[in-house]
């Protein structure tokens, strides 16, 4: 078959560009595939004299293929006439020892005759360190997997420590006599089941370090509210912003926060089982997260426990905001009561 797009070169010019290249050069009949020339490089990584190369082919140094396949992959371009291809196998030493190498090879012309060239490249450090990051890519997948099935058993333990504890103060509530003692159990149990909710999400969610907190708001103040047993004279007023996210080091702390003005909205603002709403809107900026808790009760003066209160309800808000760095301002009028949490993002 004719040769197409090849180029003549004499085999003097080809013996001056191969013997001094860095890669190793192989030129070989097209017809009886013995070596017609090897360059210095080749031999001295084969350990084969020039002699001893004449009399072999290149099966002969490649052990992974026989004399039938390496006809059969060369076989596209002697048909063809021209053109290259690129593979990788392994060359063996004349000590039997073996390194992979890349392989060019081309089908070019000299003096009329058809011969193949091929460059190859000693790639064994390249396969080694191929080799060594896929098996550092597996252990760390083994790690990630075996760090996976920790956390989910970590999570697992401490949803049943909570459940645990919110049993207990149940419980302990149940059995007091005393209406203030009884009260303060409750309260307990509620915030612990403030700190279960946000720990339930999170496991749900697959992320152990962020929470949606508009999500979770609307949970938690239709939870507030059942908790209180005013589900049938308390409206609901939600406006929330989407995709707002904060991690669970502040998630736990600003919920707590929530929870409690909540509850003494819905103890205090609404005397007498009058009707109202509660609500909560969330917003933020670029640089903060505000969270407003409001009702349009008689005005309790929620503002007393956010800034100046003694109590337990206001040590725990000022605890918990000094916690998250976050400021609270107060409106507070006959119409109702809007207390707003802003914290800094990040």
């Amino acid at each position: 078959m004719p040769l197409r797009n090849s180029k003549p070169i004499s085999a003097a010019q080809l013996g001056f560009i191969v013997e001094d290249a860095a890669s190793e050069i192989y030129i070989f009949s097209a017809s009886d595939f013995r070596f017609l020339l090897v360059n210095r490089g080749a031999r001295d990584n084969l350990g084969f004299g020039f002699d001893e190369l004449r009399k072999l082919t290149p099966w002969d140094l490649k052990p992974h293929l026989s004399e039938a396949q390496f006809r059969e992959k060369v076989r596209p371009l002697l048909e063809t006439g021209s053109g290259d291809m690129v593979f990788e196998t392994v060359h063996r030493r004349k000590d039997g020892s073996l390194y992979d190498v890349s392989v060019h090879l081309q089908l070019l012309e000299n003096d009329g005759e058809p011969i193949f060239f091929a460059a190859i490249r000693d790639v064994t450090r390249e396969n080694q360190l191929k080799r060594s990051l896929e098996d550092r890519e597996r252990d760390l997948e083994a790690a990630l997997a075996g760090r996976e099935v920790l956390l989910q058993e970590v999570n697992h333990r401490v949803k049943n420590s909570l459940q645990l504890v919110m049993a207990l103060l149940q419980l302990h509530a149940r059995e007091a006599t005393d209406d203030g003692l009884k009260f303060a159990l409750s309260e307990a149990r509620h915030r612990v089941s403030v700190v279960a909710s946000i720990h339930q999400r999170l496991y749900m969610n697959g992320d152990y370090s962020m929470v949606d907190i508009g999500d979770f708001l609307a949970e938690l103040v239709t939870a507030t509210v059942r908790s209180m047993s005013r589900v049938d004279d308390i409206g609901i007023e939600l406006e929330l912003q989407s995709g707002v996210a904060i991690g669970m080091d502040r998630a736990v702390p600003l919920a707590l926060v929530v929870s409690e003005l909540l509850t003494n909205s819905l103890k205090y603002a609404f005397p007498d089982q009058r009707k109202g709403t509660v609500g909560v809107h969330l917003s933020s900026t670029e640089t903060e997260i505000t969270v407003t808790v409001l009702d349009d009760g008689v005005g309790y003066c929620v503002a007393d426990i956010a800034e100046t209160g003694t109590g337990l309800d206001s040590k725990i808000v000022h605890a918990l905001t000094g916690q998250i760095r976050a400021k609270v301002e107060t409106q507070t009028k006959a119409g109702g009561t809007h207390i707003s949490i802003v914290l800094p993002r990040g």
